[in-house]
C-alpha cells in the first residue's frame, strides 16, 4: 500500500541525524526493534550513544505489541465459525433461537477494535512517555557534545484514514539530533523576522498617528486684508496710468 505521506526523515534537514524508533508500515506488529548503528555524522560518546539505543530498543519493540495478536485471534474466530456453520455443526443448535454465528461475528467486531484501541491509545502513549522522560534526562548531555535532541511523532493514534484505498497516515516515531548551529540559525532568523515585521508595523503606526509639523489656515480678518490691499493696489495703478494719459496730451 503506497504512502502519501512524508516522512519525518525526510522533513529533517540534511545536517540532522534521525534514530527511527518506528517507521512507517502499512501493517504496523510489535517487537521491531532498532538500527543500532551510529550515524557516522553524528559526532558523539560511543558510551552515550550505546546508552540511548540500549534504552530505546526495548522500548521501539513494545510498540504495537498485540496488534498482530488481535487480528490473528479475530481471523481465526470467524473462520472457525465459518466452518462450523457451512457443516451444519452448528445449524442443528439454532432452530429456536438467533444464529450463533451471527451472534459470534457481532461480538468479535467490537472486542477487535478494543484491542486496537487499547494499544495504540493505551500501550503506545506509555511507550512515547517513557521515551520523553529519557530524552528530557539525555538533552543536557547531547548539548554539551553540540546537539539538541527532539522526540518528534506523527499520526500515532487509532484513527487512521485512507484515500483511495491507500492507507493516508501510518504513525512515525524518531529521535532528532538537530546540531545547535543550525537550530540556533533557524530560531535567530524566525526571530529576526518578527522583529523586523514588528519594528515596521510600529513606524506605520507611528507615521499615521502624527500630525502635520506645520499648518496654515487663514483667518476671515487676513483675507480682508488682503483684498482690500489688492484693491488699493489696483486703484493705485489705474490712478497713475490716467495720470500719464493727460500727460501725454499736454505734450501734444
Amino acid at each position: 500500500m503506497g504512502n502519501i505521506n512524508t516522512s519525518l526523515v525526510n522533513q529533517a534537514s540534511a545536517s540532522t541525524c534521525c534514530l527511527v524508533v518506528e517507521r512507517q508500515s502499512a501493517f504496523p506488529r510489535g517487537n521491531r526493534g532498532i538500527d543500532t548503528s551510529k550515524p557516522t555524522q553524528l559526532n558523539v560518546d560511543d558510551v552515550l550513544w550505546t546508552e540511548v539505543v540500549e534504552a530505546i530498543d526495548p522500548l521501539a519493540r513494545r510498540l504495537n505489541t498485540g496488534f498482530c495478536t488481535a487480528l490473528v485471534l479475530y481471523v481465526v474466530t470467524i473462520g472457525i465459525f465459518v466452518g462450523l456453520g457451512a457443516s451444519g455443526v452448528i445449524r442443528q443448535y439454532n432452530d429456536d433461537g438467533p444464529s450463533l454465528f451471527l451472534i459470534v461475528v457481532w461480538a468479535s467486531i467490537p472486542l477487535y477494535l478494543g484491542a486496537i484501541m487499547y494499544i495504540y491509545e493505551v500501550q503506545n502513549r506509555r511507550v512515547d512517555n517513557q521515551v520523553k522522560q529519557l530524552v528530557e534526562g539525555w538533552k543536557y548531555r547531547f548539548e554539551n557534545a553540540g546537539y539538541s535532541l527532539d522526540y518528534r511523532t506523527q499520526h500515532t493514534g487509532a484513527c487512521k484514514l485512507e484515500v483511495n484505498g491507500h492507507q493516508s497516515q501510518q504513525s512515525e516515531r524518531i529521535l532528532a539530533f538537530v546540531p545547535i548551529e543550525s537550530a540556533t540559525l533557524a530560531s535567530t532568523c524566525t526571530t529576526t523576522c518578527s522583529t523586523t515585521t514588528v519594528v515596521a508595523n510600529a513606524a506605520v503606526a507611528s507615521f499615521a498617528s502624527k500630525e502635520p509639523a506645520f499648518s496654515y489656515e487663514p483667518s476671515a480678518t487676513t483675507i480682508d486684508i488682503e483684498m482690500n490691499a489688492g484693491l488699493a493696489s489696483t486703484t493705485q495703478g489705474l490712478s497713475l496710468v490716467d495720470q500719464l494719459q493727460q500727460d501725454d496730451k499736454l505734450f501734444r
